[in-house]
């Protein structure tokens, strides 16, 4: 289970001490009642004073019965009861002897149920006591307590109004949208015939004050059957010292017991031991055997059966005539009756019915469960049959009770079966929702005391109806509890039912219990992927903390709401109102700067953390694949020093800058923060007042992040390129951006250094709807790192470096432009294009070297070349013509390359600041298919910088190459000699339209030269017929391969196994390759032969 769950684990009382001050009063607020004897009187207790001059006549006096006390003198009321005499003996007024004598007298003519009680009412005389020595803690202080707020609250109802004042609603009456429904007024028409309401209120507010405080709300106290309906059952919801009360109800309760010692309370303990032991309790077991031999006896078996059948079908019924052995109909007044019920069915104390209810009570409270199930199932048929329906469904509660009280195992189908059935019939017919509630809290204890937590909420839920909202949110809240009992948790019902009795809490205006249901089961949601159900309970709650005047909380659960998506428009927009209207409460009351102050949190617009980036202004902005780049920079790294293009002096400070992922700027450089944003809302939000939050430090040195970031918002003049300058760096500052509903974008900021050291990008500042500042800080991570077991298995990121900026002095910026660059060609063919450099920094450019991701693709030659065709055309006929080309034999990387810069007489090529170069290039298309060029390109200062090497560029070129011709080649030997071989070349034109010229075919080797034997060289006809290609066309060639008679002694195979041979005797065999003679053959078949060879173009013909 969650950690955070844990805390709720601890007893349910504990928990909701409310619900206990809620059980305490439903069970103690019913009274007498005519379908049960619970509360029906057992025994009297009359007392005399011995001081009393004629004690004997006074008793009589007392206990006349003829005139029955009020609680007798009611006909389902049974006035055969025990009577207790109890003779008080007061030693400051009689002696014992005198109080001896009377009780001897009483004894003698009321038998033995006396009892000689030694009371005083006067404080001590002895002289050797102190005062506090007979000081007794108040036994009945806090009954007394109770009982008079009751009564006082019953008559400050009955001389006021009630009075139900609710706070403000949480936003702008012409602005509301989603309120809050109210509950009926108790005393209103509704709230009467579906709530029962009662006649008595009592109000509640923490306040200390005699008179009602602003916004009270003052609910009605619960009195009889009235207990059930949703405002009266409030007292059960408050502590105590939060009750209010007029004035002249504020008054001290007189003490009882005041002059007892702990001689009179032990005196009265055993007075009331012997009372139950020796007299109460034997007279309920004599008449539970006489019920049972006179009434139980005679109505079981056969003979009962139609016996009694005989009397309901012939009997008396229901007149108003019937003796006093049969059911009656009486009728009733008062407040504690149900709306238009003006009599009830009886059954009078002399009744079978009553007399065999009775039994079975007495037996329950005996503890003898199984014979009194027994008995509640016989009179429950008779019950049935007369259609006394409050009568039979209190036999069906008490059956379900025996059931649960005995010790054996029980079905849980029968229990559930009688309680479905006592509550509905409670309900329905006999329009009781307090015996009802009565009887669910009476199961709810005995199923708790049983562990049955499944079938608890089940027996809760069913008092959850309409007519009491209080009610329902205090079982719906228990249930809650329950399910997170279980023996396998049930998490998820527990909060949906948290989130129920949250709801029902505030209809019934109880606001510090809705907002604790829905705190509980905020922490269930917090960690699940339910957005509906997260924002709606975190929304209820930020209304709740308004009304509760939490203004701080209130503000922190609506934040929460406002990026919820699953909202309608209509819906969002309300909850920013409500949500900006909460806020301006806030600023307000704490007297804070609403455009100044930082409200952290705001979910409006998202960001996305990772792909913040900081590029300097001559980057393109589809430099992506952060792996690739990094590997090819570690490449050109190392090609660079192994081919000295970095000096010595620098290697060590290039290494480190290889290990520093940072972004590297000049001062005075502009570089650029792109961050994405997106509106989740389908509601358009307008940003303002956007300022990058950074912090500067001096070190060029990486380090971790120290102490937080300025939240509050950014201030400062305002140049004319809206900057705002703070000292050792400039921002920009824009004014408003527009999001449309769900419309995703890319913010561009400018950040400019104007002092060496290193500038974290912390933030963003920003005022959303111009109302309400944030700030939202960065939080990106870097690259995962998975080189350890412990790695592998804990997700661990390398340091994110690629928001901190090293400033460092004034460096060379590298900006690039290509020219006439297609973006489609042929799969073979070499376009000529022009490199623009641009050197916009503030110190000279040198050592500009390039690597390529494809370099069969792309060669770089000199400024010289700029104006000279792709090929030279000096043959002025077609035909066979050999040359031979010297070139090196070395091999090397062929991706990397040095860019030839103007030297303009300096020591070293050098483009000065704010200078502009031209560089030829060519493009071939050497593989089919639509790819991106990366360029990487590395450059350094002509001045030397303590802080960086060098500084690099990515550059990506996209290009698409499509398929022209297809070739393929093969040979045999000549028959003719062995020093020849036929080549054959099949060339099929791919093309759907374009024809292809076969112009000339090119053999290079140091050995072989090329002669045609298929085409007729002196027969323009003939070559043009056999090197003209047609679209989807194949056409075939075959030439004569013969060995080159003056071939060179110094072969590479020569040099090779001659350095072979030192490493064997122990030599050094790391010498250079010697120069190669290549024999190039050019066999035209146009008048104006293309001579393709090139120094340039030499990458093109090896690759």
């Amino acid at each position: 289970m969650d950690p955070l769950l844990k805390p709720f684990l601890d007893s349910i009382e504990s928990l909701t001490p409310w619900y206990s001050d809620f059980k305490h009063l439903v069970m103690n607020a019913r009274g007498i009642t005519e379908h049960s004897t619970f509360d029906h009187p057992v025994a009297v207790v009359i007392a005399i004073s011995s001081a009393n001059p004629d004690p004997m006549g006074t008793i009589m006096q007392l206990y006349n019965p003829n005139v029955p006390a009020f609680t007798l003198d009611k006909p389902f009321v049974d006035p055969n009861i025990l009577r207790y005499y109890v003779l008080l003996h007061d030693p400051q007024q009689t002696t014992m002897d005198q109080s001896q004598l009377v009780f001897d007298k009483m004894k003698k003519s009321f038998g033995l149920h006396c009892h000689l009680l030694t009371l005083s009412s006067k404080p001590s005389l002895e002289l050797d006591q102190p005062p506090e020595a007979n000081h007794l803690h108040p036994i009945w202080h806090s009954h007394l307590e109770t009982k008079r707020l009751f009564e006082s609250a019953k008559q400050h109802y009955q001389q006021e109004p009630l009075v139900n004042i609710d706070m403000p609603s949480p936003h702008p009456p012409e602005q509301s949208i989603d309120t809050v429904s109210t509950p009926t007024s108790p005393l209103s028409p509704t709230a009467m015939s579906r709530s029962n309401s009662t006649s008595s209120t009592l109000s509640f507010q923490p306040s200390s004050s005699p008179t009602p405080p602003p916004n009270a709300t003052i609910l009605p106290l619960p009195t009889s059957q009235t207990l059930a309906s949703a405002s009266e059952l409030s007292l059960a919801t408050l502590p105590k010292e939060d009750l209010w009360l007029p004035q002249e109800t504020k008054e001290a309760v007189e003490p009882c017991g005041k002059y007892w010692s702990q001689d009179h309370v032990d005196a009265t303990k055993v007075m009331v031991r012997e009372l139950v032991v020796q007299s109460i309790l034997p007279f309920m077991e004599r008449n539970v055997q006489h019920w049972n031999e006179q009434v139980a006896s005679a109505r079981r078996g056969l003979t009962g059966r139609l016996f009694g059948a005989s009397r309901r079908l012939f009997g008396a019924g229901h007149s108003k005539n019937a003796n006093a052995q049969s059911i009656q109909t009486i009728p009733v007044t008062g407040p504690n009756q149900p709306a238009g019920v003006t009599s009830m069915t009886i059954y009078p104390s002399g009744a079978p019915e009553a007399q065999m209810r009775k039994l079975a009570d007495y037996a329950f409270m005996l503890h003898d469960y199984k014979f009194a199930h027994v008995i509640y199932d016989t009179v429950r048929r008779d019950f049935a049959t007369d259609k006394a329906y409050k009568y039979h469904a209190a036999t069906q509660e008490m059956l379900g009770l025996c059931l649960l009280m005995q010790p054996s195992p029980i079905s849980k189908t029968d229990v559930d079966r009688h309680l479905e059935l006592a509550v509905q019939q409670y309900l329905g017919r006999c329009q009781s929702p307090l015996d009802a509630t009565r009887t669910t809290v009476l199961f709810y204890e005995l199923l708790k005391d049983r562990q049955w937590w499944k079938e608890i909420p089940t027996a809760l839920v069913r008092l959850t109806g309409e007519d009491s909202d209080l009610r329902s949110s205090l079982f719906l809240e228990q249930a809650a509890h329950c399910f997170l009992r279980a023996p396998l948790p049930m998490v998820r019902k527990y909060a949906f039912h948290l989130v129920m009795a949250g709801h029902r809490y505030t209809k019934a205006l109880q606001r510090p219990h809705a907002f604790h249901c829905y705190g509980a089961a905020a922490l269930v949601l917090e960690e699940s992927q339910w957005s509906v159900a997260k924002n709606h309970v975190a929304f209820a709650l930020g209304r709740q903390a308004f009304h509760l005047n939490l203004l701080e909380q209130a503000v922190e659960h609506f934040v929460r709401v406002l990026s919820d998506s699953k909202q309608t428009p209509q819906q969002q927009l309300a909850h920013i109102r409500e949500f900006l209207f909460v806020y301006q409460q806030y600023t307000q009351t704490n007297h804070l700067d609403a455009l100044h102050e930082n409200l952290p949190g705001l979910g409006i617009p998202t960001f996305d953390n990772q792909s913040i980036r900081v590029t300097l202004s001559n980057e393109q902005p589809n430099t992506d694949h952060q792996d690739e780049w990094s590997a090819m920079e570690r490449q050109l790294l190392d090609t660079s020093i192994a081919k000295g293009y970095l000096r010595s002096s620098k290697k060590t400070l290039a290494l480190q800058q290889q290990d520093d992922d940072r972004l590297i700027c000049a001062v005075g450089e502009p570089c650029t923060v792109h961050i994405e944003c997106y509106n989740p809302l389908q509601v358009a939000v307008t940003l303002s007042k956007l300022v990058l939050g950074c912090q500067y430090r001096e070190s060029t040195k990486w380090q971790e992040l120290e102490g937080p970031a300025e939240e509050t918002m950014v201030t400062g003049d305002l140049d004319g390129n809206d900057m705002i300058d703070l000292g050792d760096y400039k921002v920009q500052w824009l004014a408003q951006v527009h999001l449309d509903p769900l419309e995703r974008r890319t913010i561009a900021l400018m950040l400019m250094p104007q002092k060496e050291g290193s500038i974290r990008v912390r933030g963003l500042h920003y005022t959303v709807n111009d109302q309400v500042h944030t700030f939202y800080p960065f939080e990106k991570t870097g690259k995962r790192l998975n080189k350890t077991v412990e790695q592998w298995r804990t997700p661990t990121y390398a340091p994110e470096k690629s928001l901190d900026i090293l400033v460092t002095l004034p460096m060379p910026l590298l900006d690039l432009t290509f020219h006439n660059v297609p973006d489609v060609i042929l799969s073979g063919q070499v376009v000529q294009a022009v490199l623009e450099i641009n050197n916009k920094g503030n110190k000279g450019l040198t050592s500009l070297c390039l690597k390529t991701s494809h370099p069969n693709f792309l060669t770089v030659g000199h400024p010289q070349d700029m104006d000279k065709p792709v090929y030279d055309h000096d043959h002025p006929a077609p035909g066979i013509h050999p040359t031979k080309v010297h070139t090196t034999n070395r091999l090397g990387d062929p991706s990397v390359m040095m860019l030839p810069l103007p030297a303009d007489g300096q020591p070293q090529p050098v483009v000065p600041s704010g200078q502009t170069t031209l560089v030829p290039l060519w493009l071939r298309g050497d593989r089919i298919g639509s790819l991106n060029l990366q360029l990487l390109f590395s450059y350094q200062s002509e001045e030397e910088n303590s802080a960086i090497a060098y500084r690099t560029l990515r550059y990506t070129l996209p290009l698409q190459v499509q398929p022209s011709l297809k070739i393929n080649a093969f040979t045999r030997p000549s028959l003719a000699t062995s020093d020849e071989y036929v080549l054959g070349i099949e060339i099929e034109n791919v093309q759907r339209s374009a024809p292809f010229d076969l112009r000339q075919v090119t053999a290079t080797s140091p050995h072989w030269t090329l002669n045609p034997i298929s085409i007729d060289m002196t027969s323009l006809q003939d070559v043009q017929e056999k090197t003209t290609i047609p679209p989807r066309q194949t056409t075939f060639s075959y030439y004569k391969i013969h060995r080159v008679k003056d071939m060179a002694t110094d072969t590479p195979e020569a040099w090779s196994a001659a350095a072979l041979s030192k490493f064997m005797t122990g030599d050094d065999p790391h010498t250079s390759p010697p120069p190669l003679d290549l024999h190039v053959t050019n066999v035209s078949f146009v008048s104006l032969p293309g001579k393709p060879w090139h120094a340039t173009l030499t990458p093109f013909f090896f690759s």
